[in-house]
């Protein structure tokens, strides 16, 4: 009996140990996590605005410290400002240094802005103006036909490719008031060439963008990059355009 009450014991403190170590953990993460999401917050550019909430994964938080290196973080930045454009960001750094002086293996980030911040971002040649719909756009601008200035409208593919958008026009037609006119040879190369938008000078060098997706009121840009170092200077250096 005296054997089984010391294995008994010997059950228990492992047990106490083990739950000592869990909650040593938890809050150790938690810790790191606030700790993460005020150090990033102050590496935001003095245009970036909002608040940011980090998780990070993995299953040991002690083992990932002595490491040197997270296995995952994820950011939420529900509300940002960026200049005064209004957008959402959701982002996934695999591989993240302790000493974000040093590079993030890999980041997944998807960045959602609504018509407005859009219309901010993406230029369109000519007095053109961009309308977001499902899966595709719509752009309406003025052509000079025989002197006259008629109005257009057209539909188009959008799709992201590095730190281009590109609009792959599918249909369009010219407008005079309230009279639509059949589409002629004068829109033959809208509809045939496609509209391609540079937006490198909103990313962060060596930043791309991997896909997009739009909807009625709402476009979300799927972003990337690899080896890229979450400091001040690096986010506050965007690409150019050729």
């Amino acid at each position: 009996m005296r054997r089984l009450r010391w294995l008994w014991w010997l059950i228990g403190i492992v047990v106490v140990l083990g739950v000592l170590v869990v909650v040593a953990d938890v809050a150790v993460r938690a810790y790191a996590q606030g700790r993460a999401a005020d150090e990033i917050e102050k590496q935001l550019p003095e245009n970036v605005q909002g608040d940011v909430d980090v998780s990070i994964g993995g299953f040991s938080m002690l083992s990932q410290l002595v490491s040197g290196s997270f296995d995952q973080v994820t950011l939420d930045a529900p509300a940002l400002t960026v200049d005064g454009i209004p957008l959402s960001a959701h982002v996934v750094a695999e591989g993240v240094p302790t000493d974000l002086a040093k590079p993030v293996g890999d980041i997944r980030a998807a960045v959602t802005l609504d018509q407005q911040a859009v219309d901010s971002v993406i230029t369109l040649p000519g007095d053109a103006t961009l309308t977001l719909g499902e899966g595709d756009v719509s752009y309406q601008g003025t052509l000079s036909i025989l002197g006259l200035t008629l109005g257009y409208t057209a539909t188009g593919d959008v799709s992201a490719s590095g730190t281009d958008v590109v609009i792959q026009p599918t249909d369009a037609a010219l407008t005079q008031g309230s009279n639509a006119l059949d589409l002629g040879g004068a829109l033959s190369g809208l509809v045939k060439d496609p509209v391609t938008v540079c937006v490198a000078e909103y990313l962060p060098q060596g930043a791309q963008i991997e896909s997009l997706v739009v909807h009625p009121d709402e476009a979300t840009a799927t972003l990337t990059a690899s080896d890229f170092v979450l400091s001040e200077d690096s986010l506050r250096t965007f690409g150019t355009c050729g």
